[in-house]
């Protein structure tokens, strides 16, 4: 495979990443740092976004850094993908769509020597994009009412280094370290009979972030996998500009840049997981729980509660070696169910997503990996809002072999 290819899919992703801006639709996304991002690698999308004791033969595995333990030796790896959502709210007197299109990873991975094996990732890590419109207010003591408007966009992404190596023929470790950042754009639009006043506040945060992993093989059918992410507090500040129209005139009233605000605390995240192989049949199951409670945060929106994550993922292929290209494609699907970390009015926000994917190879070594997930999130119950997701996730892996010695006779 050319080697330029990727050097210049490098530069098209970056670009048109850097144009992107974390979209979401949800109004969940209102709560904290917006809601997480479904981002991953391709193979594990079409799992049930498993992947905490699977190699990372098919490609880069975000799920534990233990895995590219277990990349080909002088392999190099560029993986890249995007994401197609298609979201329906239903809820009193609701009932909306909307489409919004993202990246979901950006991956550069390699194994030098068969000694150990790493990546540099960009991604998203929370998307935010809400929007209130028309909610009337009366002004006090007084019979007028003013309309407000309220828009939200923005979110978070990291920049993260993988890093596993094999310490035992069967157990392999890893390190990963975390850079977030990213910002929060509100604004706010308050309208009466005779101005408009506009707020505009921005909020910023960053901080760092470690993890551990590791992967044991009981035998040639029976694989573990461990995680763990430490709790970090993200530091935040904000810029807000306050004008107003009136008589077609514009003026600022307020202005105010680097003001402190509250710190975000992420919380210990623990994963488990497992997998195991009947003849060309790959079953999966991982369990996530995220301590959000020991992190005494509070909202004027909901109360911050443990998050469960149950997953499990399936996958056949005829025969994975083979020369024929039928018998090399991978069959996938997969069950998640998240039990989420926003409680509002005592109800949890949950989803249930059901999905299903495909592995083409491209060439040897590549592959172009497409995936469908189905989700549904929250209820109707109370003041809250339904929303089913339709996500289609398009992945492409694209391998080589950079690292061997040249031979001459």
């Amino acid at each position: 495979m050319n080697k330029y290819l990727i050097i210049i899919a490098t530069f098209f992703v970056l670009n048109s990443y850097s144009q992107s801006n974390n979209l979401t639709s949800s109004p969940y996304s209102l709560f904290g740092l917006g809601v997480e991002s479904n981002s991953g690698t391709g193979r594990n999308s079409g799992l049930g976004n498993t992947g905490i004791s699977l190699e990372a033969k098919y490609g880069i595995n975000l799920y534990n850094p233990a895995s590219l333990a277990s990349l080909t030796p002088n392999e190099f790896v560029f993986d890249f993908g995007g994401s197609i959502e298609y979201m329906q709210f239903t809820g009193d007197d609701l009932s909306e769509q909307n489409t919004t299109y993202n990246f979901t990873n950006i991956s550069f991975g390699f194994n030098s020597g068969d000694n150990y094996g790493m990546a540099l990732t960009l991604k998203p890590a929370t998307n935010v994009g809400y929007s209130l419109i028309g909610i009337e207010s009366n002004i006090e003591g007084s019979d007028e009412q003013f309309n407000t408007n309220i828009e939200g966009s923005g979110g978070l992404n990291e920049v993260r280094l993988d890093y596993g190596r094999n310490i035992a023929d069967n157990l392999s470790v890893g390190i990963k370290a975390s850079y977030l950042f990213g910002k929060i754009e509100e604004d706010e639009s308050i309208i009466t009979t005779d101005s408009y006043l506009e707020i505009a506040e921005t909020n910023y945060y960053s901080g760092a972030r470690l993890g551990l992993g590791a992967q044991y093989d009981l035998s040639e059918k029976h694989h573990f996998g461990f995680t763990v992410d430490f709790p970090t507090t993200l530091k935040g500040y904000k810029d807000v500009v306050i004008g107003k129209y009136s008589n077609y005139a514009y003026t600022i009233l307020e202005e105010t840049e680097d003001e402190s605000i509250d710190n975000f605390h992420l919380p210990l995240q623990l994963g488990f997981g497992y997998s195991t192989k009947f003849n060309n049949l790959l079953l999966s199951a991982d369990y996530n729980k995220s301590f959000w409670s020991s992190t005494d945060q509070t909202d004027a929106i909901g109360d911050y509660s443990n998050q469960d994550i149950y997953s499990f993922g399936a996958s056949y292929a005829v025969d994975p070696t083979s020369y024929k290209y039928w018998k090399r494609v991978d069959f996938r699907m997969g069950l998640n169910y998240n039990s989420g970390y926003l409680k509002v009015d005592d109800t949890k926000i949950d989803t249930y997503t059901a999905s299903v994917g495909i592995g083409l190879p491209v060439g040897r070594r590549s592959l172009l990996n497409i995936s469908y997930a189905l989700g549904k999130k929250g209820t109707t119950e109370s003041i809250l809002v339904k929303e089913y997701v339709n996500t289609l996730n398009i992945n492409i892996t694209l391998s080589d072999l950079w690292f061997q010695k040249r031979k001459y006779d």
